[in-house]
Parts: C-alpha cells; sequence; structure tokens
C-alpha cells in the first residue's frame, strides 16, 4: 500500500513508476533510502531489492516496507556483489549525486538486462541563467506544493550536487546514448533509458 505524505523526490515518484517495463521480474531501487519508492515498485515488479549505505534508513525502511518478494540490502551499489545484468529495471532517486557519476552510470548500465529500464531522478547544481529562471519558477510551486500536502522529510542523509545540468548531461550522452534527459520543474532531471535488447 502507497504511502502518503510529499517532498521534492516523492513528487517525481511517478516518472519511475511509469518507466517500469512491462512483466519486470526483478527491480532494484539504488539509494532506497526509507523504502517508499521501493515499496511501490514491489506493487508492480515480481522481486524489488533496495540498496542503501545508511543502516538507520535502512533500518526504518525495514520496518515500515515490510512485504514479500521486497528485500533490503546495507550496502554500496557501486561495490556490492550483484550479478551483471540482474534486473529488468533499476531506479534510483537523488542517489546519483552522491556517486561518482561516470562510473554509476556506467555500474546501472551493467546492471541491467538487455531490454531492461533505467529511470533516475536526480539534482543539478544549480550555475547558468536557464537554472536561475527554472529556479525562480520552481520556489513558488515547490511551497504550493509543500503547503497543501503532507510534507516529509528526507530521511536519507542528504548533500549537494556538484555536476550542472551540462555536465550530467554530456555523461548521460556518452554512456547512455539516446537516453530521454529532461529538466524537470522542482531542481530535478529525470533520467529515463532502455538498454539495447540486442
Amino acid at each position: 500500500m502507497t504511502r502518503g505524505g510529499w517532498n521534492r523526490n516523492i513528487q517525481y515518484h511517478p516518472l519511475v513508476l511509469e518507466a517500469v517495463p512491462a512483466g519486470c521480474g526483478r527491480a532494484l531501487d539504488a539509494g532506497c533510502g526509507d523504502g517508499r519508492l521501493a515499496s511501490e515498485l514491489a506493487e508492480r515488479c515480481s522481486e524489488v531489492v533496495g540498496i542503501d549505505v545508511h543502516g538507520p534508513t535502512l533500518a526504518r525502511a525495514r520496518g515500515a516496507c515490510a512485504r514479500p518478494y521486497l528485500s533490503f540490502v546495507e550496502g554500496d551499489v557501486m561495490t556490492h556483489a550483484f550479478a551483471g545484468g540482474g534486473f529488468d529495471l533499476v531506479a534510483s532517486i537523488a542517489t546519483l549525486h552522491h556517486l561518482p557519476l561516470d562510473p554509476a552510470l556506467a555500474r546501472f548500465r551493467d546492471l541491467l538486462r538487455p531490454g531492461g529500464v533505467l529511470a533516475v531522478i536526480g539534482l543539478y547544481r544549480i550555475r547558468t541563467l536557464s537554472d536561475i529562471a527554472y529556479a525562480h519558477l520552481a520556489m513558488p510551486v515547490s511551497w504550493w506544493l509543500r503547503l497543501t500536502n503532507d510534507y516529509e522529510e528526507v530521511a536519507a542523509p542528504i548533500r549537494d550536487p556538484e555536476e550542472t545540468l551540462a555536465e550530467i548531461g554530456e555523461s548521460v550522452q556518452k554512456i547512455l546514448p539516446g537516453a530521454e534527459f529532461t529538466r524537470q520543474l522542482l531542481f530535478r532531471y529525470s533520467l529515463i533509458w532502455r538498454k539495447p535488447s540486442a
């Protein structure tokens, strides 16, 4: 059952859920935090694994999101012993900026089976005039959504992003050619990529 609450990350859960491939067998939530997205994915996928390095947050996830075919692993997605090509979906929200960008994109790509989908909601560093203009639009919308919804604090450790939107886009184009890379309003971008079948 989906939990209530809102924040800028939860706002974009539907984008990730819409990207779940038909007949999704095994999904990975990389940087799963409190497990909310992993729990939502478990309604659409046969098996979901959530991984996070932060033990206290992961303990909350285990307590709040217990359900069949949903498991949580305390570890680093970059080094954990997942088999390559083991997932139909790799999802990640507000995690990529905690990782080395190019190696993380390559790691997510390699964890996917052929035909699998990568769905990322990420943060970027505000630097350009365009970024500032979007920020001016985003702030009143963000405050309105916060005031009109049951606001939920981010339960995991946070950090500011270092890469700009342009820098992230260059890495995406290099490592995941053909990906849909879109600036979203609330200081986020979306990245959707399907791994070629052949």
